[in-house]
């Protein structure tokens, strides 16, 4: 089991239509976003511009998750409304228009993966999949299998567990969490 911690300050981010993105993992680690060679990314980014048009991806699904505002949409020419507190998982090919400016985590999944889940966390759960993160939604402590690692708000804890052995998460305040079978 491999554990990296991954802090947003580290990033580079790049340009999308409506804002930037700060990419914290792509898998296969030699895949580029531009190529759609991936099998899943993790990122966040900032919608800057209203209107924006989220970027489609055929043969991906997405998980969304508002950080500081929220989510105001038109999807496929239905409005849809989520806040902060929602995972928003769509099709990624969708026609999607933002009316919302401010930051987001961002899971992107081939739909060649086996399967994927975002979900938030505020006690324990006991996990097993290749891939689990956790993202922070604040500065906090998360006890991963009894050992304790402090994150800062918006880093990145990637748990590589090609094993699938147990995985014991604690944490008293709220993260998210991102489990993956490739």
């Amino acid at each position: 089991m491999k554990i990296t911690k991954i802090s947003k300050d580290t990033l580079i981010p790049t340009i999308w239509d409506g804002g930037e993105t700060f990419e914290y993992y792509i898998y296969p680690q030699n895949a580029l976003y531009t190529n759609h060679d991936f099998l899943f990314r993790i990122s966040a980014a900032t919608i800057a511009k209203v209107p924006s048009t989220f970027t489609k991806f055929n043969n991906y699904q997405r998980f969304l998750v508002m950080l500081d505002n929220d989510l105001n949409i038109k999807i496929n020419e239905k409005e849809e409304h989520y806040t902060p507190n929602d995972v928003f998982k769509f099709d990624s090919n969708s026609d999607i228009i933002s009316y919302t400016k401010g930051k987001d985590f961002n899971l992107m999944v081939s739909k060649n993966v086996k399967e994927s889940d975002v979900f938030f966390l505020n006690d324990a759960v006991q996990l097993k999949q290749s891939f689990v993160f956790l993202f922070a939604l604040n500065d906090t402590s998360v006890e991963v299998n009894n050992e304790m690692i402090n994150l800062k708000k918006t880093d990145l804890l990637l748990i590589e567990n090609n094993n699938q052995s147990d995985i014991l998460l604690k944490t008293e305040h709220s993260v998210l969490v991102g489990t993956l079978i490739v």
